[in-house]
């Protein structure tokens, strides 16, 4: 359980005078990595209150659009207009900014910390960051893309796995260094997959833990890696991202169910380790494309 400190979830959402905001926190030893909120009103009756400073980023990227939007750094005004769908800002925390939205607004903040950009970067033999650079109202599909992926979770924080909210939570941080932090790699080699004895021991960790919410830093501490190293280690061997492998392992694990029992299916969904059949049923459409009960049908 991760104690809101910084300026993301419901104490970012007062600011806004909200009284609540949902939040997905990325956290590794009860520390924050990066937090994910969603905030959304029919406009601010008021100016927003003072943002207090601290060394993090906060980059908004908004899922309407608005018409009426002002943007002060230090009592400067730095841009005002229509905000589209998709356009992504970035903010410094050292020189909060004053955003004030009349209209009705929705939008993600990715609350990023500095000390975990720099880490990130330390670990990807990448060059620090200082700053983040952007163009007013550049769109970013991809960060809109990410934070349409976490959309579920946020409002219904049972809906997904916290593997998936980690790997999803890495692509951000990833995407936020390479677009706005142009960053440089120090070297020029590029690291192997996992060995052997690392292959063994995270699919071993991944099928034991296959019904269950498993961290991508739990398995990354399996393998005696950082959860960066660990990601791009496994994609590399496996071709694919943790989760995507977990979830093909609970889609074998139903489909035995399927074959071997009557249970119903929504039984067999939380037995596998989904939220429920719905999700069940996406990531069989996804790999098989048919639904379970077709598959059952015309295998049993």
């Amino acid at each position: 359980m991760i104690n809101e400190q910084g300026a993301y979830g419901t104490k970012y959402g007062t600011r806004f005078h909200l009284s609540s905001a949902p939040m997905l926190a990325v956290s590794i030893a009860n520390q924050l990595q990066l937090a994910v909120t969603e905030l959304r009103s029919d406009g601010m009756p008021d100016l927003p209150l003072p943002i207090p400073v601290e060394e993090a980023f906060s980059i908004h990227v908004h899922l309407r659009e608005t018409d009426k939007g002002s943007l002060w750094v230090r009592g400067r005004l730095l841009a005002e207009g229509k905000l589209s769908s998709g356009s992504a800002c970035i903010f410094d925390l050292e020189k909060p900014p004053v955003l004030h939205l009349p209209e009705p607004y929705n939008f993600l903040q990715f609350y990023i910390p500095r000390k975990t950009l720099n880490a990130f970067c330390y670990d990807n033999r990448l060059e620090p960051i200082n700053k983040l650079l952007w163009g007013s109202k550049d769109a970013d599909n991809t960060l809109h893309s990410l934070g349409m992926a976490l959309l579920p979770a946020l409002r219904d924080p049972d809906s997904s796995s916290q593997l998936f909210v980690d790997q999803v939570g890495l692509g951000i941080l990833a995407h936020a260094a390479h677009r706005y932090g142009r960053v440089l790699v120090k070297e020029t080699a590029i690291r192997g997959g996992l060995a052997l004895w690392q292959i063994r021991r995270a699919t071993e960790f991944l099928e034991a833990n296959v019904q269950g919410n498993t961290s991508l830093k739990s398995v990354a501490d399996e393998c005696e890696l950082s959860v960066s190293h660990f990601s791009r280690a496994f994609k590399k061997t496996f071709g694919q991202p943790p989760y995507r492998w977990l979830i093909e392992r609970r889609v074998d694990m139903a489909k035995t169910y399927l074959l071997h029992s009557n249970l119903p299916i929504a039984d067999i969904a939380l037995r596998c380790g989904f939220a429920d059949q719905s999700a069940l049923n996406r990531s069989f459409r996804r790999l098989l494309s048919q639904s379970p009960g077709e598959w059952r049908r015309s295998n049993k």
